[in-house]
């Protein structure tokens, strides 16, 4: 079995820059395979990169990383908007997905020992792939050096070569990077032994000189990202944005009756992980003709809280399953089901796309970020991580939450960790864990201030008390 190695190119985007990079998808519906959390309806306000995935689009583009801000996809600002809109923008199928991001100054991330000059002013760089039928196939790229420019360019493309058949490489385009490799400041030779060493698969950063400096690339040089997102003119075909959703939660309990050779009818996930997140059990999808499809009152997103009274908080998914299978001629659930009703732009309340409708295509429902975020207190699974800081550093993650005085009392929010410090080398701490108590203290209605200055002060033996949800799965 073939296992695809994607480049590690972090370091191509700049920290604290505004930067555009473009990422082609064979497949217009290609998965991005991240989880992304945020949103206005959050003191995160943005949209943030919570986790990538092996499989998908973004890691093979190797640029991005957890705690990336998402601010603009295909030229349509996602700053400041509900999250359910923003999902519904990142969601559109399309073949060359461009998106602007930002990755927070005070993130560092030392790649291969290079030192990296991040004032470089860069034009839109995206990712392109060459095949060649065996190692010897010649590209057909003549590479050069510039007098007036550092770095690598391509001089021409030679008829028939693999570049040129595939198409996307143009002359005068700048070379970034060759499977990883940072060409910035490199030579043509270094780019032919970098080409020359590569197995069948060449993965080539690049950037294409525009001829004019147009008013959307002026606009994103200068942007205040904490400010409100400009009016786009196509917006047309999305969600409203000032249209929210809110959402209440009420129990339920369904009694069925089945013969005994029967099945439910419905499909579970979530349970007590040692994976990944400890989450209770709900229904991603109910068989239609089923016992649950004709009674009608379970839906998919329906959280299940018992089973002829067994509680099922805190089992683990096959533990819920074999309760659900070995059920009698009669059932009882004890479920939770999450409902919705459209709102005019209130940020206490939380988007949510349709939790109560299945999906119409063949995949199996996913919850959203928010959704999480509705739950009662008593479903919270949470965990506690223990950080150990004996100098003046910093434990390694930032913040945003807490009581104001003009919105009132908020959650506090992770909203970025910091390569090499004591959050990032534990790896259990994300962007959009919820942070509910500080040594056993509750952070609810804390002071932004006082909660930084007394984590700024603490040292030794640090007890961090959180809630982690898994972001929307894209």
């Amino acid at each position: 079995m073939c296992i695809s190695v994607f480049p590690r190119l972090y370091h191509l985007i700049p920290d604290g820059e505004i930067t555009s990079i473009k990422i082609n998808r064979g497949d217009p519906k290609e998965s991005l395979a991240i989880r992304v959390v945020g949103g206005s309806e959050t003191p995160l306000v943005h949209i943030i990169i919570q986790h990538i995935y092996r499989d998908g689009a973004i890691a093979r583009d190797g640029r991005l990383l957890p705690g990336d801000m998402i601010l603009k996809v295909n030229g349509m600002d996602i700053i400041n908007v509900p999250h359910s809109y923003a999902l519904s923008v990142l969601k559109q199928p399309c073949q060359v997905l461009r998106l602007t991001v930002l990755r927070e100054q005070r993130y560092r991330y030392r790649s291969n020992g290079l030192s990296l000059d991040a004032r470089y002013n860069r034009d839109d760089s995206f990712h392109v792939v060459l095949n060649r039928g065996s190692p010897d196939e010649q590209l057909g790229i003549k590479l050069v050096r510039k007098a007036d420019e550092p770095g690598v360019f391509i001089f021409n493309l030679l008829e028939q070569g693999v570049a040129a058949r595939d198409g996307q490489l143009q002359e005068n385009d700048r070379v970034l990077a060759i499977n990883g490799h940072d060409l910035r400041y490199g030579s043509p030779e270094n780019a032919a032994q970098l080409i020359q060493a590569s197995e069948k698969r060449v993965h080539f950063i690049v950037s294409r000189q525009t001829r004019q400096q147009t008013p959307d690339i002026l606009q994103e040089a200068e942007w205040n990202y904490n400010g409100s997102p400009q009016p786009c003119p196509s917006e047309g075909n999305y969600p409203n944005k000032n249209t929210l959703h809110a959402v209440t939660c009420h129990e339920k309990v369904v009694s069925v009756r089945k013969d005994h050779t029967e099945s439910l009818g419905m499909t579970v996930a979530g349970g007590a992980s040692h994976m990944e997140w400890d989450l209770p059990i709900y229904v991603i999808s109910v068989e239609p003709g089923g016992v649950i499809s004709r009674d009608g009152r379970m839906k998919t997103g329906d959280i299940l809280l018992n089973v002829n009274g067994i509680d099922l908080t805190g089992v683990s998914r096959s533990e819920a399953v074999a309760l659900l299978k070995n059920t009698t001629s009669s059932v009882v659930l004890k479920a939770l089901e999450m409902k919705e009703c459209e709102a005019l732009e209130d940020m206490s309340h939380v988007s949510l796309p349709d939790t109560n409708q299945n999906t119409s295509d063949n995949s199996e429902w996913s919850p959203s970020w928010v959704m999480w975020l509705e739950l009662p207190r008593y479903l919270y699974s949470c965990k506690e991580i223990v950080l150990r800081r004996n100098t003046a550093g910093s434990l390694g993650f930032s913040i945003v939450g807490g009581y104001e005085e003009h919105s009132g009392n908020k959650p506090f929010f992770i909203k970025s960790i910091v390569g090499g410090t004591p959050a990032y080398n534990d790896g259990r701490i994300r962007c959009g864990d919820i942070l509910l108590a500080v040594n056993g203290r509750n952070t609810s209605g804390m002071m932004h201030a006082c909660l930084a200055r007394m984590l700024k002060e603490l040292k030794g033996k640090i007890t961090l008390t959180l809630m982690s949800w898994p972001g929307t799965f894209l």
